[in-house]
């Protein structure tokens, strides 16, 4: 077990000073990593975007005539889509993947 005693402490501080010494900072590399952080819109996020929400169109217009044909044993299935009607969910369903591109697409990694 350590204890103050140890010296442990002195010789972490150490090598992190040492460390530090070191370091010696880049300013070509500070402003390059500062400006890619800056860009919102570069192709990747566009080209990903583009194709997600194409993909995401055609998926919800083929979903309606899906979900049109349906039968349920469960009533309660039954009344839902009879209450809120094909359309809504299907309207629901994109925008909840719209949601979805547009929280994972900005996190990306420079």
């Amino acid at each position: 077990m350590m204890t103050p005693e140890d010296g442990f402490d002195a010789r972490l501080s150490a090598a992190f000073d040492r460390a530090d010494a070191e370091i010696t900072p880049d300013e070509s590399f500070t402003r390059h990593v500062e400006t890619r952080l800056g860009l919102a819109l570069n192709p990747r996020t566009m080209v990903l975007g583009g194709a997600g929400a194409s993909g995401s169109a055609l998926a919800a217009s083929q979903m309606e005539r899906l979900a049109d044909g349906l039968q349920f044993d469960n009533a309660l299935l039954t009344q839902f889509f009879d209450l809120v009607g094909t359309q809504s969910i299907v309207a629901v369903v994109f925008a909840l993947v719209a949601a979805t591109f547009i929280y994972v697409l900005p996190s990306r990694r420079v």
